[in-house]
């Protein structure tokens, strides 16, 4: 009797045991995510019964393109995190359920190949066996014929026999190898959709082990965050133009790309355009020594405002470990910077040894970094001070750094899959300033053309737009970077009733004293064919120089030039003309708005104006980046 107490008692006292040390499994719920260029942070929350003292929980089904080193664990009041592991166990069948599907697909595909390669085998089979059918015929028939005893019938009937098994296996033949084809051409599909869904990936079981103790048996919750790649997202905009063309209404959209091998079902989603570093220690900053060189030895640097933008930006990225720059957490190398997950972190950590994204910021990085920001401090010490000045004030310093974070509001779904899905982020009401804008050196046509600020609390990033006038599609455009506050122009395609043009009148040369003088007219034209007058921008230019042996200057105009404080100091001074003109209605033929104008060019008699030089489109490329930052700045919208 005793010794079957004492079986009873170890067999309850094993089955107490077992359960402790049984871990939780389960693979809890997506609750939040986190999406960044290029990667995902996904939160998922465990709940649980704890029991008091050390255990694990193993949190499964992890997507296959999960960033190991990223995982890290919170928990509940009364749970202490002591290391988190990541597993991952080769399977016999794929984890997720539409891999799963793809495969069962896949597996009856090539069972069907199979049996299609049987039906062929003894097709061939029949076809071997009327070979020699055909070769014994022919043989009975030559004896028959030397002996005198042929039966035509029969050997009628045995060519008729032969020629209908032939044709018969020809078209079964024929019929299976199609069918085997387009069953082959279904399976490559089905094989490239895995490999999208997969990555390529061989059939392992991921899950994550979290260690802790609990100061206490009950419910608890443990939140597991872990970075994951093969995601994504673009912005994207609908600016519509109402009636009075007074107000747009700007749709903010996201094109989001989500293949990282997980559904996310009712989650909490948030866009953001910063990177997930999470450094612990802050960069160490050395100090700056400069010298002094004679004036005469100076070579003249970054003496123009697009140069010294460039420049400056360059630097920047370089310094946070952007273009290929080694400085920060090897943000350029990898997706991301310091491991979230990294040695010390959660008493444990990870097991292996991390990848370069994950490595910390080395002596090297730092020294680099403050090597760049060296070359940035000389550049702004060096560079001219009319350079600093107009940089300053186009408000050219900016919006690299752009971090922001766009919540989308409810609960809501993304799953994995290849195509881009689109969420609305904002519908943004502004207030417009309309006007119609000609360059008829560039295009006869003339453009719609909307100014406004954003007064709104988002920042909006670079990306696409379709533009509507009155609900009907109007063309697509580029939105560039507009912080809130900041000026915003937006196109709305060209207007059909007015036109512009541009003519050269009169050239004349004329020599006065030891220089040259030419004198050059032209007529610029808008025609409208409206039954209403129209205010229009009128565009032109004047040839510029940096010799000051060369003079250039305009004549006095028939109309005159914009007195638009804004045009005058940032736009007159390079050579560029704008006149603001009301256009008659029905103005058009004979009756086109007309603005003559002359300029002249002096310069020495022994010299003549040459070809354009080879950098003129990266010098141009570089005053257009000027321009727009002129235009995108707060107080050029007048």
């Amino acid at each position: 009797m005793r010794g079957r107490r004492l079986d009873v008692l170890l067999m309850v006292l094993a089955a107490a045991l077992l359960s402790q040390a049984a871990p939780a499994q389960t693979p809890g719920k997506i609750t939040q995510v986190r999406v960044y260029q290029g990667q995902a942070l996904v939160t998922r929350q465990i709940d649980f019964e704890a029991t008091k003292g050390p255990q694990d929980v193993t949190v499964t089904e992890l997507p296959d393109q999960i960033i190991p080193q990223s995982l890290y664990a919170t928990g509940s009041a009364q749970l202490s995190i002591r290391a988190v592991r990541f597993r991952a166990t080769a399977t016999e069948t794929e984890p997720r359920p539409e891999v799963q599907a793809l495969d069962d697909q896949m597996k009856a595909k090539q069972k069907d190949i199979r049996r299609i390669e049987s039906e062929l085998s003894v097709l061939e089979a029949r076809g071997a066996f009327l070979d020699k059918l055909g070769q014994f015929a022919a043989t009975k028939v030559d004896e028959e014929m030397q002996k005198g005893t042929l039966n035509p019938g029969a050997l009628q009937e045995t060519a008729t026999f032969v020629f209908e098994q032939r044709e018969e296996i020809a078209q079964k033949t024929l019929a299976l190898e199609g069918e085997k084809e387009a069953i082959e051409a279904s399976l490559s599909t089905l094989e490239r959709k895995r490999r999208e869904l997969t990555h390529g990936s061989n059939k392992v079981m991921r899950d994550a082990a979290v260690s802790l103790d609990a100061a206490k048996a009950g419910p608890a919750k443990v939140d597991l965050s872990y970075l994951v790649s093969g995601v994504s997202w673009s912005p994207a905009y609908s600016v519509r133009l109402n009636d009075k063309h007074n107000r747009i209404r700007l749709e903010y959209h996201a094109a989001l790309s989500q293949m990282s091998g997980e559904d996310w079902g009712d989650v909490e989603l948030t866009l953001s355009t910063s990177h997930p570093k999470m450094m612990a220690t802050a960069p160490l900053l050395t100090p700056l020594r400069i010298s002094l060189i004679p004036k005469e030895q100076q070579e003249q640097r970054l003496a123009d405002q697009g140069t010294y933008t460039e420049k400056r930006r360059e630097l920047q990225q370089q310094i946070r470990g952007k273009k290929g720059g080694p400085a920060g957490p090897r943000g350029d190398r990898g997706p991301v910077g310091m491991g979230m997950g990294g040695a010390g972190m959660m008493g444990g950590g990870m097991m292996g040894p991390a990848p370069p994204a994950f490595q910390a910021p080395s002596e090297d990085d730092a020294l680099n970094a403050n090597v760049f920001a060296a070359q940035l401090q000389n550049i702004e010490l060096t560079a001219p001070d009319e350079v600093v000045r107009m940089s300053r004030a186009m408000g050219a310093t900016g919006a690299e750094g752009l971090a922001v974070d766009y919540p989308i509001p409810g609960l809501i779904s993304i799953p994995s899959r290849r195509d881009q899905q689109m969420l609305s982020i904002a519908k943004l009401d502004l207030k417009a300033t309309f006007n119609y804008v000609a360059v008829p050196l560039l295009t006869d046509y003339v453009y719609r053309t909307v100014e406004c600020v954003n007064d709104s609390d988002y920042p909006l990033l670079a990306g696409p737009y379709n533009a509507y006038v009155e609900g009907a599609f109007a063309g697509r455009g580029m939105l560039p970077i507009v912080a809130h506050g900041q000026g915003l122009t937006l196109g709305f395609g060209s207007e059909t009733q007015l036109r512009g043009s541009r003519e050269l009148l009169e050239k004349t040369t004329t020599v006065r004293g030891g220089n040259q003088v030419v004198q050059y007219s032209y007529r610029l034209a808008l025609r409208n064919y409206m039954d209403k007058p129209t205010k229009v921008r009128l565009w032109d230019r004047l040839p510029q120089t940096q010799d000051k042996q060369v003079t250039i200057q305009i004549l006095e105009p028939s109309v005159a030039l914009s007195t638009d404080a804004v045009y005058l100091a940032q736009h007159r001074a390079r050579g560029l003309l704008r006149w603001d003109v009301e256009v008659p209605a029905k103005a058009s033929g004979a009756d086109a708005y007309q603005v003559k104008y002359q300029f002249q060019i002096e310069f020495d008699k022994n010299f003549d104006i040459g070809e354009l030089p080879s950098s003129v489109a990266e010098v141009m490329r570089k005053d257009m980046d000027m321009l727009k930052a002129i235009q995108a700045s707060p107080g050029a919208l007048r």
